[in-house]
């Protein structure tokens, strides 16, 4: 005899798609996305970050806006990434900061590094008033396996932090924040390469860095980590860069 269980509805994906808003990357452009909440349906995560969404707590989302496709989404690939020079020196420069991979508890010590940060750095952005629970629940909201990878350096000082989702096959980069004092060391990118490193160690297969665009300086920087792919017309394809 089948076992015929009916299935609740939340646990089927439930998508919805939000209202038209400024676009906070290109000016003069509006965007809207396409999100489901993954708190009951959590399986669906591979599928969809295959498909170009990204996470924010509960939440998975694309953008879908009209008229416009200049996001995409960018992953490298981890079993075939080498440091370029550029990197190799960056690696060679902060190589005294060294990380650990911990439970995503955030710390008040993540929270005043965070908000330096975003002082420094993303000064009137949206995440710039982000207060200290709101910061609690970036961090720690997860339907999935999510870890913190935190630099420090020789004195114990915390110099940055990843938001790492990890699953069986492939990471994500959700969130990072570092001192901006080591911005012009290039700390953001020798901390990128040290997931990559991570990753590679450890056998996963894609690294995710969320979306890219080739003209804004804050999201091309994704492209010097190589061999980079990007999704396009529903296809993930070799980047040149």
């Amino acid at each position: 005899m089948i076992d015929v269980k009916p299935k609740s509805v939340l646990e089927q994906p439930i998508y919805m798609l939000t209202k038209a808003t400024a676009c906070p990357y290109l000016e003069g452009r509006v965007e809207k996305r396409i999100a489901t909440d993954i708190t009951y349906n959590f399986k669906v995560y591979n599928e969809l970050a295959l498909n170009g969404f990204r996470r924010v707590e509960n939440w998975m989302y694309r953008p879908v806006c009209d008229n416009c496709s200049a996001c995409k989404s960018y992953r490298v690939d981890i079993k075939n990434f080498e440091l370029t020079k550029s990197l190799k020196r960056i690696n060679k420069n902060l190589g005294a900061i060294t990380f650990k991979i911990i439970k995503n508890t955030a710390t008040t010590e993540h929270f005043d590094l965070f908000k330096k940060y975003q002082f420094e750095r993303h000064s009137g952005g949206s995440m710039s008033d982000m207060d200290e629970n709101e910061f609690i629940s970036m961090i720690e909201t997860s339907p999935i396996k999510t870890k913190l990878m935190e630099f420090r350096d020789t004195s114990k000082n915390l110099m940055g932090v990843i938001l790492l989702d990890v699953d069986d096959v492939n990471l994500s980069a959700v969130y990072s924040f570092f001192d901006p004092k080591l911005s012009k060391l290039g700390i953001g990118n020798y901390m990128i390469s040290q997931c990559l490193i991570f990753g590679k160690k450890n056998k996963y297969k894609y690294l995710y860095l969320g979306y890219y665009i080739s003209e804004i300086s804050s999201m091309s920087y994704k492209s010097r980590f190589k061999p980079g792919q990007i999704l396009d017309g529903g296809d993930w394809q070799g980047i040149i860069n």
